[in-house]
């Protein structure tokens, strides 16, 4: 058994534990923690050269995407005809001269038809194809501001668009025109992007970003924009950019490891070596540190966000690699490696000036822990102590501590608080048990037998009392001279009842109850339907304030006619299903809710023939609108096709069933309103 101690002395000895081992982990980590602080740096280091390079690079593609769209948009409209040369020119010109990563501009066809712009250093190009019609021979026209008026040549080129590898690219995520001719919604996900490669005109390498859809003409048309690649290696070469003085950064593409932005080393920092560069592999451009990193992140599984440590070059790296997506299928490695050397700095030093702070920290914190023990161990004792009363139900003694530290005080007042917040809840929790108990004593436990007829009741309060109540009440005799028989005892007839208050809780608990006893009185009394339900809402009306009323069912259920009268006053909807038809009507209310009017229309219906096999449901709104967590109500059509279902079962069943789908609905919801059930069948 473990050794008991003082509060003081184990609140003294745990905190002085605690601070000589805080002060302990924090010297070994000082001492033994280079490797994790290098770590921190690294992935700080990395992390924000990732995000400038990812920021570029959104710079870089995302304005060439998002016009895309809109060209596009316009080409759906008809904006971009290929027989209009003159106006395709003046759509797409503006936008090479806008963004100066893309070189050309394509709108093709299927028939090999292709307007191409394309902006040379200092002076414009288009190349007309038309395949169908020139076969192998193409229109070019050149214009420049020294040069403004077009100047046109034929050339015999042998060009074919459809076999170039942005318009396969493009084919392999083909979408549709919607009606009218405007971009479907999702033609967003059809953008594709090919592999880098070289331009067929330019000779420069580059990759190209193009859309394929099929008008309703049958035609596939494809626009493209060709992005030059030689600017990210300016990106990525410049020296504000590096992750740190050494430190490199490089972009390759994933799939065939070619490298498309070049790393600041010495052969790159030349334009020509630059663009002789541009799309090696990785293991091509001699730089054995990215081609090291590469292969160890790739053993490592390809996890992004989690830089790793690596030998290359006799020194020890960090790096960590980051995916950019242009699509689903193309996406670009952003590689970023830094020297340890770079990292390690002054930590050494600064070693030794943190195990001197925290050797100073520790006597300091080891004399405030004494003081702190004295001053928080008696008043927490008696709070304790307080706490034991508390727990033994001794809820008359109040809590006084005396103490200057405010947290002690308030948790005093909070514990004071408690203590009479406990002594209302506990006579609150009796008071609430006691009209339970009494509310469901009302319910009837065993419900009178009927000749050729089985009913079955039930009632479930959302809260500790509710505000719905039924009865079933057994009369022996006719109607007038009526007497009430025992529950377990036949019954010549009966009158039911199902009523719901308005809220839930103990006050409409106690409307409930008083129209109960109200009904049993009639029935005492004698009386027909019509009398007792216009003295019901008389006396309700008296009584009642007015934000509250009842909807209230009375049946009259006289099993050798096999008749059911009833009135409803605001009870609805009710169900009556007809073997025969094998259908279920939907019954109205009779007349507004008890309690509302002093008068309400009194009209009593025909009483109801119920064949063998019938059922007559009621049934109160707490099922009807039980919801769902998002919100869905049950509602009468799942009510409707359970009874349907099991309408060859007893009454007990078919209420099980439909409890059984509201529970099932409802996901584990707790119920918002009372719910109330009386079924009539039959037999």
């Amino acid at each position: 058994m473990a050794r008991i101690v003082s509060l003081r002395t184990r609140l003294l000895r745990q905190l002085v534990l605690l601070i000589v081992a805080v002060g302990g982990a924090l010297l070994l980590a000082t001492y033994f923690g280079n490797q994790a602080a290098v770590r921190t740096l690294s992935a700080d280091s990395i992390r924000r050269a990732q995000l400038q390079t990812a920021t570029h690079l959104d710079r870089f593609f995302d304005p060439v995407v998002r016009y895309l769209r809109i060209a596009e948009n316009q080409r759906a409209r008809g904006l971009l005809p290929l027989e209009d040369p003159e106006r395709v020119n003046a759509m797409l010109v503006p936008v090479l001269a806008r963004y100066p990563q893309v070189s050309s501009l394509m709108v093709a066809d299927d028939r090999g038809r292709e307007h191409m712009v394309l902006r040379m250093r200092a002076a414009w190009r288009v190349r007309q194809t038309r395949v169908d019609e020139w076969q192998d021979e193409v229109r070019w026209t050149e214009w420049s501001e020294e040069q403004p008026t077009p100047v046109e040549r034929l050339e015999k080129l042998g060009y074919d668009p459809r076999t170039r590898p942005w318009f396969q690219a493009a084919l392999e995520h083909l979408a549709p025109d919607a009606p009218g001719g405007l971009p479907d919604a999702r033609w967003d996900a059809r953008l594709s992007w090919t592999k880098p490669y070289t331009f067929f005109t330019t000779k420069e390498p580059g990759i190209t970003a193009a859309l394929a859809r099929r008008g309703g003409d049958g035609i596939t048309r494809v626009l493209a924009f060709d992005i030059l690649l030689r600017d990210l290696s300016l990106y990525t070469t410049r020296d504000d950019v590096q992750p740190s003085a050494n430190g490199l950064i490089a972009v390759v593409e994933e799939e065939t490891n070619e490298v498309l932005g070049l790393p600041r080393t010495p052969p790159f920092l030349d334009e020509v070596a630059r663009m002789a560069a541009v799309r090696k592999h990785i293991d091509e451009i001699d730089t054995p540190v990215l081609t090291q990193a590469k292969s160890t992140w790739t053993a490592r599984g390809g996890v992004t966000g989690s830089p790793f440590r690596f030998e290359a070059g006799g020194q020890a790296w960090w790096g960590d690699i980051a995916r950019y997506e242009l699509a689903s299928d193309r996406k670009l490695l952003v590689i970023t490696v830094v020297p340890e050397a770079d990292l390690l700095g002054d930590l050494a030093r600064l070693r030794w000036i943190l195990l001197g702070v925290v050797l100073l920290a520790l006597g300091i914190a080891i004399w405030q822990a004494w003081r702190l023990a004295d001053s928080v161990s008696d008043p927490i004792e008696a709070l304790v102590a307080a706490s034991e009363r508390i727990a033994r139900g001794e809820l008359d003694t109040p809590t006084a501590v005396a103490s200057d530290l405010r947290e002690v005080q308030t948790l005093a007042e909070a514990q004071e608080r408690m203590r009479l917040g406990l002594q209302v809840l506990m006579k609150l929790e009796r008071d609430l048990q006691v009209a339970r108990n009494i509310q469901q004593q009302t319910f009837p436990s065993i419900l009178p037998g009927l000749k050729g007829f089985d009913v079955e009741g039930w009632s479930e309060p959302a809260d500790e009392t509710g505000g719905d109540t039924y009865d079933m009440i057994g009369l022996s005799g006719g109607w007038q001279r009526a007497s009430l028989v025992a529950a377990d005892e036949s019954a010549d007839r009966a009158v039911l009842m199902l009523a719901d208050a308005t809220g839930h809780g103990i006050g409409p608990a106690l409307c409930a109850l008083q129209l109960r006893a109200m009904l049993r009185m009639a029935m005492r009394m004698g009386g027909d339907l019509e009398t007792i339900a216009k003295h019901m809402n008389t006396q309700l009306y008296e009584d009642l304030p007015s934000s509250q009323f009842l909807t209230t069912w009375i049946g009259m259920l006289d099993p050798d006619e096999g008749t059911l009268r009833t009135f409803s006053a605001g009870q609805a909807p009710l169900l009556r299903y007809e073997a025969a038809s094998d259908s279920v009507q939907i019954l109205a209310a009779d007349a507004p809710p008890f309690g509302i009017l002093p008068i309400i229309p009194i009209n009593i219906k025909e009483a109801v023939s119920l064949a063998p096999g019938d059922l007559y449901i009621v049934f109160s709104d707490g099922i009807y609108e039980a919801n769902d967590p998002d919100g869905n109500k049950f509602g009468e059509d799942r009510v409707i096709e359970i009874v349907r279902a099991h309408r060859h079962r007893s009454p007990r069943k078919i209420l099980e069933a439909v409890r059984a789908g509201v529970e099932a609905f409802a996901r584990g919801r707790p119920a918002d309103d009372d719910r109330t059930a009386v079924i009539i069948k039959r037999l």
